[in-house]
């Protein structure tokens, strides 16, 4: 038997899975309980968790690893010069929340000063500064809905590092009336940005980005 195309005709499978995993916020919310027993993915993506509702991270693309270490350094150097007892904290470590609706982020790097580490305990459910190195595959989840994620955890400052165009965003957290929102400062090359919560820690954005 030969199909309109002149090869053979080739028999259709009719196979039937189950696919358990459920991404949309109309049918599932999940429990942190059933956040933490979901499968590990192949592919090194990784699952987080916003207000019950699943998210699938891809795995972050060159150069993120470089910036994020970079700043890991300066960010350390500071910390140990200047005496500070704060932590400096990276993944797995997470921000998590438990409520009706559960939430579960890792960032790529935050800052928890002693104050805040004493007042939250041994749960960690929220950070003075949270540090995203921006990658093609995430940029917009980070950016949008992660970003103001953290502003509602009482996130105080949110760094976003955007190796392609040279750019350290400092989003600083206010109020505009009742509302929660961000507001936001760029730097670019021949400057130093600064952060309002670390008083006196700064990064040379030529620097971070050299030879990238």
């Amino acid at each position: 038997m030969k199909n309109d195309y002149g090869g053979a005709a080739m028999q259709a499978l009719e196979t039937e899975t189950t696919i358990e995993i459920n991404f949309s916020p109309l049918t599932r919310r999940y429990t942190l309980e059933e956040f933490w027993a979901l499968p590990e993915r192949e592919d090194h993506a990784r699952y987080e968790l916003i207000g019950g509702f699943l998210f699938m991270v891809p795995p972050p693309n060159p150069p993120h690893g470089d910036v994020a270490s970079r700043l890991l350094r300066k960010l350390m150097e500071f910390v140990i010069a200047n005496n500070i007892e704060g932590n400096v904290h990276f993944p797995p470590e997470p921000v998590w929340l438990r409520a009706e609706g559960s939430t579960y982020l890792e960032p790529d790097l935050m800052y928890v000063s002693k104050e805040l580490r004493e007042k939250m305990g041994d749960k960690r459910t929220s950070a003075d500064i949270v540090f995203e190195f921006l990658s093609r595959s995430t940029k917009v989840y980070d950016q949008t809905i992660k970003a103001d994620t953290y502003l509602a955890l009482g996130i105080r400052e949110l760094w976003l590092f955007d190796p392609w165009n040279a750019i350290v965003e400092v989003r600083h957290a206010s109020k505009k009336g009742e509302i929660l929102v961000w507001k936001s400062i760029k730097y670019s090359h021949g400057h130093h940005a600064k952060s309002r919560v670390l008083e006196g820690f700064e990064v040379s954005v030529d620097d971070l980005f050299a030879e990238l």
